[in-house]
Parts: C-alpha cells; sequence; structure tokens
C-alpha cells in the first residue's frame, strides 16, 4: 500500500507540472490538439489525485456496518475516472468537430517542441507505473491514462509536423477527435473493468471450472455447490462454497485442504467453506456442521 501511494505521487507530480505547461504551450501557440492532451492530462491528474485519496480511505479501519471498511472505494475511483475521461472527450470532441470547417491558424513550431517534452513526461510517469499496472485496479488505470497520453503526444507531434509540410491548419482539428477516440478506448476499458466488480463478477483470471475440479477431488468431499468468486478490491479476491463431504471424515483435515488447493493455485486467500455431511454420494444433503473462514 505504501509502495503504491508513493508511486502515485510521484506520479502525479509530473503530471501536474506538464499540464500547466501543456495549458501555456496550447494558448501561446493556438492549437486545439495540444489543449486536448491538456485536458487529458487533467484528468490524469484527478485520477492519480483521486487514487491517492482512494489508498488513503481504504486504509481506514472497518467498522461495524462497513465490515471490509473502505476498501472498496478504489472501484468507485477507478469507475468515476472513466466516466470523468468520457466527458472531457466528449468536449473536446466537439469542439473539434466545430474547428474541422474553419482551422485556426496554429504555431507548429511551439506545438513540436511541447509535445517532445510531453512525451518525455509521459514515458517517465509510465515507466513508474508499468510494474505495478497488473497488481491493482487504480494503477491500471492511471497507467491507461498515461498510455493514452503518449499516444496522443505522438498524434500532437505528428499534427504539427503535417502542417509544417503541408501549410494545412485541419491537422490540427483532426488530431484533436483521434485524441478524442483515444481517450474513449482507453477509458472504456477501464469502465467496463469497474463495472464487473460492482457487479461482483468472477475474476477473469481465474478458471472457475478448475476450482470446483480441485475441490471436488480432495478426498472425502463428493459434490461442490454454491461456488461463488468475487473481488471485493484490487489484490482482495473471494471464494465461499458448500463442500458436500462424507460422514465420519476430518472435516478440519478437509477444510485446510480446501484452502491450501485453492490458495497455493490460485492464490485466493480469503475463503469460506461450510461442510454439509451426507451418508454417501446418492444421499440428500444432510445438515449444515460448519463453516470455516480462512
Amino acid at each position: 500500500m505504501m509502495e503504491n501511494k508513493k508511486i502515485l505521487s510521484l506520479a502525479l507530480a509530473i503530471t501536474a507540472l506538464f499540464m500547466v505547461v501543456e495549458i501555456i504551450g496550447s494558448f501561446l501557440s493556438g492549437s486545439l490538439a495540444l489543449l486536448a492532451d491538456a485536458g487529458h492530462m487533467f484528468t490524469d491528474a484527478a485520477a492519480l489525485a483521486l487514487s491517492l485519496f482512494a489508498f488513503w480511505l481504504s486504509s481506514r479501519p472497518r467498522t461495524a456496518s462497513k465490515t471490509f471498511g473502505w476498501r472498496r472505494f478504489e472501484i468507485v475511483a477507478a469507475f468515476l475516472n472513466g466516466i470523468a475521461l468520457w466527458v472531457v472527450s466528449g468536449l473536446f470532441g466537439y469542439e473539434a468537430f466545430k474547428r474541422l470547417k474553419v482551422p485556426p491558424e496554429v504555431k507548429s513550431g511551439t506545438m513540436i517542441v511541447i509535445a517532445v517534452f510531453g512525451l518525455l513526461s509521459n514515458i517517465a510517469v509510465g515507466a513508474i507505473l508499468f510494474r505495478r499496472r497488473g497488481r491493482n485496479l487504480n494503477i491500471k488505470g492511471a497507467f491507461l491514462h498515461v498510455l493514452a497520453d503518449a499516444l496522443g503526444s505522438i498524434g500532437v507531434l505528428a499534427a504539427a509536423l503535417l502542417i509544417r509540410l503541408t501549410g494545412s491548419f485541419v491537422w490540427d482539428p483532426i488530431v484533436s477527435a483521434g485524441v478524442c477516440l483515444l481517450i474513449l478506448w482507453s477509458s472504456g476499458r477501464l469502465i467496463k473493468e469497474s463495472f464487473h466488480v460492482f457487479m461482483e463478477d468472477a475474476p477473469a483470471h481465474l478458471d472457475i471450472s478448475g476450482i470446483n475440479k480441485a475441490l471436488v477431488e480432495i478426498p472425502g468431499v463428493v459434490e461442490v455447490h454454491d461456488l461463488h468468486v468475487w473481488t471485493i478490491t484490487s489484490e482482495f479476491v473471494s471464494l465461499s462454497a458448500h463442500l458436500k463431504v462424507l460422514k465420519d471424515q476430518d472435516t478440519g483435515d478437509i477444510l485446510r485442504k480446501a484452502h491450501d488447493a485453492i490458495s497455493s493455485k490460485y492464490h485466493v486467500l480469503h475463503t469460506t467453506f461450510q461442510l454439509e455431511i451426507t451418508e454417501g454420494p446418492a444421499c440428500e444433503t444432510g445438515s449444515c456442521l460448519e463453516t470455516a473462514d480462512h
């Protein structure tokens, strides 16, 4: 958690600094593409700040009413980041459409300088976030923001070069529209993943049929039902299941083996198993004898 905070803090400082540079550069050059990229960087900075707030809130102790604490706010933050990106892309897309009819004059030289420094800034932030992007949805969201920004900077640079080569200023709104589409693509994935967590879908990287098979293969277990796997927040996956076991089995041993089977291969550490005693595979489920939470 502390490492994630440091990574996000550094990324936020770099992003916020260059956002200001791009805003100034857009007014000096008159480029909408630069302003669109600055707008994207603003949402990046807001996303990083929101992610930091989510980490702080997630570290607060749980209460009687919030038994998981505030951990799930990380997913809310990721979802809001995605929605904010859609709003920004819509605004700049509309402005780009208006400029296509009568493209205003822009200073391509200023665009080139700012775009190059913007790309270097994106590369620096992306390198900071790259290693941790697969472990936390907020950091993954921040990395997608930065990746889209890097591509946006490349687009701005390409627009400036095309303006110099062709003398046509129409490339500025064209690239602006392209940046907007890029924002929609990157944020769409983030919204989709966040929505899956809200709906308590099984994590995509887990093989549910494989989990079911691993539990059934435990000696003494004859059936598995009511198997549920869901994500509380990033790096916190929960699993619960009913295990029908034969009478006179060592239930404590079965519970240990069930937990070990899931944690060792699938890395799900928060497991809850309810044991149901049966006389044999063909018998009806008996009464629930015990529930264990690992």
